[in-house]
Formats: C-alpha cells, sequence, structure tokens
C-alpha cells in the first residue's frame, strides 16, 4: 500500500466502526482524485491502482449490506427500479461478453494502444477480463446504493455538500499545481498523484512548453470533465433559487471552477462549457425559469464577455497567449490526439469483426465511449448502456418543473451534470474507474422522480431553499 492508503484505510476502518455518515463522506469527497491511490499493483503497461474512493466505498458498501441483512430488508425504492434494471441487464450482458475471449482463443491480435508501441498481443480469457468486470459490478453496485440512500433529502444535501467542498479543494490544488508550473518551484505530486496505473502521471504532462494542469486527476482531461459535470450545482446561486453552501460562496465556486477549465489546456473543458451551454438553456426553458429567447441572449451575452476576456487576456498576458496556443493550435498535432485516434480506429477494427457482443468486455482500448463499448461488448450490451442512461435522462427531463423546491433545484443539477459527463465521455472512453462518473449517475437516479403531492406541497421555506 502507499503511505496515503495506510492513512486512509484507518481513517476508513474508523469511520466503519463508529460513523457511517462519516464513511460515506469520505467516500464522496475522494471521488474526484482518480490520481490517488490507496495501493499500486504491477508495472509500466501492466500498472493497476485501488483508487482512495474505491477502499472507503468498499467500506461503505460493506456497511450498507451488513445493515441490510441484520434488517432482512433487500429491496429498491420503486423509484428508481426502472433504472436499476437497465443497468443490471447490461452488467448481466457484459459478463456474457465474456465467452468472446474464450471462443476467439487467441486467433486476434490485440494491437498495443501506445503511440509507437508496434507490438500485438493475442487475445484469451485472462484475469484482467474478470477484474475489468468486477470494476463494473462494483461501479453499477456504488451507484444503485447512492441512488437509494439520496432519496431523502437531508442525505441528499450532506451529498451535495460533500462533492462541492471536494470540487472547490481539487481546484484550489490545481491552482496550486499552476503556480508552480509558472514559477519553477516543484510541484508536490507525491502526495495526491501517486498512481501506478497506466496513464496516472497526467501531472508530468507538458504542452508546447506549457505545463498541463490536472490537479489529483489521472490527466488534464479527467480534471476538466470533474469540474465542468460540478457547475451545474451552482446554478441555484446565480438564478436567485438557493444554493448549495450559501449563494456568495456557490457563485466563488463557479469562477473558481471556470478559470481553472479555461487554465487546463483541454478541449474536454471548452466541448464541456458548450454542451453545458446549450443543454443550459434547453432545460431552464424547460423549466419556465427563463423563455428560450432571453435564454439564448444571455448565452449570446455570456459568450461575447468571454470572447472578449480571452482575446483581452491573450493581448496583455504572455502566459495567457501560451495557454490558448497550447491549447487550440498545438493540440490537435499532439501525441496524446493522435494516440486517441489511434486506439479508435483499433478498437472499431475489433468490432466490425464481432459486432454482436464484441471481444468481451475488458479486451479492447479506446478513447471514445461508442466505440468502446462497440469493441467489448457489441452493439447488444452497447444498446442496453445507451438505454440505461437514456431511461435516467429521460426520466429527469420528464419531471422538470419549476424550480421552488429542493428537489427541483437538486433535479436541474444532476441531470445537466451526468448529460454533460455523458457527451464529454464520448471523446475520452468508458468512465470504468471514475468515481464521480457512477456518483454522478447515482444522483441523477435519485432524483429523477416528480412527487405525487408535489401540487399540493406549499415553497421551501427561506431556510432550506438551498439544494436538497
Amino acid at each position: 500500500m502507499t503511505p496515503l492508503g495506510y492513512i486512509m484505510l484507518l481513517a476508513g476502518l474508523v469511520s466503519l466502526l463508529f460513523s457511517k455518515k462519516w464513511l460515506y463522506r469520505l467516500f464522496v469527497f475522494w471521488t474526484l482524485f482518480s490520481a490517488s491511490s490507496a495501493a499500486n499493483f504491477g508495472e509500466g503497461e501492466n500498472g493497476s491502482a485501488l483508487q482512495v474512493w474505491m477502499l472507503f466505498g468498499c467500506l461503505w458498501l460493506l456497511r450498507e449490506l451488513f445493515e441490510t441483512f441484520s434488517q432482512f430488508s433487500l429491496s429498491l425504492d420503486r423509484r428508481i427500479a426502472r433504472q436499476a434494471i437497465w443497468l443490471v441487464i447490461f452488467l448481466l450482458v457484459a459478463s456474457i461478453s465474456l465467452i468472446m475471449p474464450a471462443y476467439i482463443n487467441g486467433r486476434l491480435q490485440i494491437s498495443s494502444p501506445q503511440l509507437g508501441n508496434l507490438s500485438e498481443t493475442p487475445l484469451f480469457l485472462t484475469s484482467h477480463n474478470f477484474t475489468q468486470l468486477l470494476y463494473l459490478i462494483f461501479g453499477i453496485s456504488i451507484a444503485l446504493c447512492v441512488s437509494q440512500k439520496n432519496l431523502k433529502d437531508e442525505v441528499r444535501h450532506q451529498t451535495e455538500r460533500t462533492i462541492l467542498f471536494s470540487a472547490v479543494f481539487v481546484a484550489l490544488w490545481g491552482l496550486l499545481q499552476f503556480a508552480c508550473n509558472l514559477t519553477g518551484v516543484s510541484y508536490p505530486g507525491e502526495i495526491f498523484n501517486n498512481s501506478g496505473a497506466v496513464g496516472g502521471n497526467g501531472f508530468l504532462e507538458v504542452l508546447d512548453g506549457v505545463g498541463r494542469i490536472s490537479s489529483v486527476s489521472t490527466e488534464p482531461s479527467i480534471f476538466a470533465q470533474g469540474l465542468v459535470t460540478l457547475l451545474p450545482l451552482t446554478f441555484p446561486a446565480w438564478l436567485g433559487t438557493g444554493s448549495v453552501i450559501s449563494r456568495r460562496f456557490d457563485r466563488c465556486c463557479a469562477i473558481l471552477f471556470v478559470v481553472l477549465l479555461v487554465l487546463c489546456t483541454s478541449s474536454t473543458a471548452y466541448l464541456g462549457f458548450f454542451f453545458l451551454g446549450l443543454l443550459t438553456i434547453l432545460v431552464l426553458s424547460r423549466t419556465g425559469t427563463l423563455s428560450i429567447g432571453k435564454a439564448i441572449a444571455r448565452a449570446i451575452a455570456l459568450g461575447g464577455v468571454l470572447v472578449v476576456t480571452a482575446v483581452l487576456a491573450m493581448s496583455t498576458a504572455p502566459v495567457a497567449r501560451e495557454v490558448v496556443s497550447s491549447a487550440l493550435l498545438t493540440k490537435s498535432s499532439s501525441g496524446s490526439a493522435l494516440e486517441r485516434l489511434m486506439t479508435v480506429e483499433l478498437a472499431f477494427g475489433y468490432f466490425k469483426k464481432f459486432p454482436l457482443l464484441g471481444i468481451g468486455w475488458g479486451s479492447a482500448t479506446s478513447h471514445d465511449l461508442f466505440v468502446k463499448l462497440l469493441s467489448n461488448v457489441g452493439v447488444v450490451g452497447t444498446f442496453l448502456f445507451v438505454g440505461a442512461i437514456c431511461s435516467v435522462i429521460r426520466r429527469g427531463w420528464r419531471a422538470l418543473q419549476p424550480l421552488a423546491r429542493p428537489l427541483d433545484l437538486s433535479r436541474l443539477a444532476w441531470l445537466l451534470s451526468l448529460s454533460v459527463f455523458v457527451l464529454t465521455a464520448v471523446f475520452l472512453g468508458f468512465p470504468l474507474a471514475s468515481g464521480n462518473f457512477w456518483l454522478i449517475l447515482g444522483m441523477a437516479m435519485s432524483v429523477g422522480w416528480k412527487p405525487e403531492i408535489a401540487q399540493t406541497q406549499p415553497p421551501a421555506a427561506h431556510g432550506v431553499e438551498c439544494l436538497g
């Protein structure tokens, strides 16, 4: 185990024995720390890591299962049952797909996903396939437990406060990394960037002479995805309808997130801004908060302000000019972009040879969500995963209503969060080991219902107008 792992294991065991509430908070807080490892296994291309959030997630699941069995109550709330069925069927198909590596039995050569590495490996059913399946079982279990737990308003509010505080810490740590890059001071990556997994050293990336910001994430794109998908939690503060912590604090969080997203030189951040802006217009129009005309006008005005600010920054600040140049002009020809395209092409080739169930869960690497699914679980598994996500989003969309109650605010935030995460994941791959994805999925499931008594309930009192 890593030094961080020993400390977190002790904290987890203490929480497991004495405070389930704090154990859950620790799990939620660490879901954004994809580069923080409790234990590392193997080296090089065979390297893997037990992330800290997984450690806390395992302990929390054990506590939840123990209490469930001790009370002889193993049931799923009907408000999340339909979405849960989709996920369970997808998991079943992913499990069945493991017959494909056994059937292929070395007749297919798998090319290395690393650019410049021309090695090939024959495909067999190995322990790696079962390990990847265990990750999927664990992730879906986390999503289902999170969704069940956060059906209660007080728990949902606790979750939203914890993940927002986590995002603030991640953003501030990213700001520290940016300052270290500017001043030449050594960045303390050994604290939170200790992952031994493949691609876990994203904090070392340099693009055209500009050090990139990954904070506590495995790479800048994952860092960007984590922040941009949590921006919707701050929207009620801007709309004047509520807050997670307080309106002033939430607004400051939003400004901090936007600054770090611009500085991280990740195309994921800029795509995330675009998707989030477009979806926000649709959602606010759906809830009646803004008319379509006003929403479009405000989006154009905000876009104009951002463009003017960027132009002024580029003309007056050399650092800003280097950041924009690295992000927009040299990124497309960088090694990371070419490697991503290569993995997509290779994985799609595997899918064309075995279209029904793919070549087996965990067998192919691709930096594209749909190609990753098609190559690993074929058209059957891809259809079921898309159906599961669409089921959650569709249910949340139908339940949208005027933002008068905490549940309405939470629904808006988590629906936007899940939608943006999935859209950005299209260009990153399947978020199998991303704790924040399973958390966001579970949260979106937990708020995707409309109370039957919504029409007779009074609006939330001023003292509880915050999210959840």
